[in-house]
């Protein structure tokens, strides 16, 4: 009967271990205690390595909430200032609209004998005190929502007979007929009397009949 074994020649007169032996022989548990704490020194810089970093970034990231928190509500408040200006820009842009179409329904309707001076809402501050072009009106703040009355002064050169009654009612009643206007006023009253001058009239110059129309908003 023969036994199979491994000498080692570089040591003479040492058995070398089998790699059996290197587990289970007399210095196993010594080499399993070894690899064991290897292994627990590489876990050990995988963890330092790759978790704590992120720990730290995720640890930063959640102290950095209450500042986000705060930008965000920062970023708000100033989102609804816009919003609030992009509102008023459009209802602003609305009036001007609006205010265009009056304009152009004067100038369609104004009879030739007759010159808009001032077109103008009630409680409405004035925006222009420019003297308007012949023909043209004075826009004097545009119509708003509630606004109140909308007041018309127009003249007409003072000449022999009766004043020119027929051409105030045509013009009267085409901007009531309007759309643009009537869908939004009424007649309220009207009224012809002489233009106050300002001096001296000049020679040349007609005496002129001032006429004041004014229009109520209707009820919504």
């Amino acid at each position: 009967m023969s036994a199979r074994f491994n000498i080692d020649l570089a040591n003479p007169g040492h058995v070398a271990d089998t790699w059996q032996d290197w587990f289970i022989g007399p210095q196993g548990r010594r080499r399993w205690a070894i690899a064991a704490a290897s292994c627990g020194v590489l876990l050990l810089a995988v963890v330092i390595a790759l978790i704590l970093p992120l720990r730290f970034r995720l640890s930063s990231d959640v102290g950095a909430i209450p500042r986000l928190r705060a930008d965000l509500s920062s970023l708000d408040g100033k989102l609804n200032l816009i919003r609030a200006d992009l509102q008023a820009l459009a209802l602003e842009a609305k009036r001007q609209v609006r205010w265009a179409e009056m304009l152009n329904a004067f100038r369609q309707q104004i009879p030739a004998t007759l010159k808009l001076q001032k077109v103008e809402v009630s409680g409405a501050p004035a925006t222009s005190t420019a003297a308007a072009p012949p023909g043209q009106a004075q826009p004097v703040g545009a119509p708003a929502p509630g606004a109140g009355d909308l007041r018309i002064e127009a003249v007409t050169p003072l000449r022999p007979g009766p004043p020119p009654l027929i051409e105030i009612a045509q013009f009267m009643g085409g901007l009531m007929k309007d759309p643009t206007v009537g869908r939004r006023y009424q007649l309220k009253s009207w009224e012809i009397k002489q233009a106050a001058t300002g001096g001296s009239q000049g020679a040349g110059e007609r005496e002129q009949l001032l006429v004041l129309i004014v229009l109520s908003e209707k009820p919504r």
